[in-house]
């Protein structure tokens, strides 16, 4: 699953977290520009490229050649707001996140539209006002017919303070995401063919609280 577009990094961090938590072997690429992920997760060394926390595998800068030696059920690549279509083209599942701001809406429609292929559009950071978010969803669909499926988190303080801590310093808990937060995680985890919800539920409910599944 390769995530990219405005502010992917948390989401990408609670999956893995979730994921690990429903008893998959998970790996997480952070291949974007600021390596704001790969900073989260204390490593001893800023030199190496891979550690392990929380029983997740984080690695930086991992070229896509070496992906195919990967020996993991799940691998979600962070990538950064305009990622390599090869890099996109070897994930099964993209999801692109992207806040309301038209300039961004533009820009990812004509990159949608340049890579042409199927894509999940996680839509974040919108007022609690769902006209107002089909306004959104509207404009940015109306020539784009790449869209597989629309993923909606508005906005919530605790989701925001999470995402903005996470950038300086390490984050293995995070207790009080938003009940949307939540949902969006047990969607991805669908997306990565995980059916049993009360697995999702109980997954999504460890993480938050910073417990690992025995491996």
């Amino acid at each position: 699953m390769g995530f990219f577009g405005s502010y992917p990094a948390d989401i990408c961090m609670y999956a893995a977290y979730a994921l690990q938590n429903a008893g998959r072997r998970v790996c997480v690429i952070d291949n974007s520009e600021d390596g704001i992920l790969f900073a989260c997760v204390p490593s001893p060394e800023q030199t190496m490229t891979v550690f392990t926390w929380h029983n997740v595998d984080f690695m930086r800068g991992i070229s896509m050649l070496r992906w195919h030696e990967l020996d993991y059920e799940c691998v979600l690549v962070q990538f950064g707001e305009r990622p390599q279509p090869l890099c996109l083209a070897l994930c099964s599942v993209r999801v692109l996140v992207t806040d309301c701001e038209r300039k961004h809406l533009d820009f990812y429609d004509q990159f949608v539209q340049e890579i042409s292929m199927p894509i999940a559009v996680l839509l974040r950071g919108f007022c609690s006002d769902r006209l107002l978010a089909e306004k959104v969803k509207n404009y940015f669909e109306g020539k784009n017919k790449r869209i597989d499926r629309w993923l909606l988190l508005p906005f919530d303080e605790a989701d925001e303070t999470y995402r903005i801590r996470m950038q300086y310093g390490i984050m293995y808990k995070f207790a009080h995401i938003s009940i949307g937060m939540e949902r969006i995680l047990m969607q991805l985890m669908q997306m990565l063919e995980i059916h049993d919800r009360i697995c999702r539920v109980r997954a999504v409910r460890d993480a938050k609280q910073g417990r690992i599944k025995a491996v």
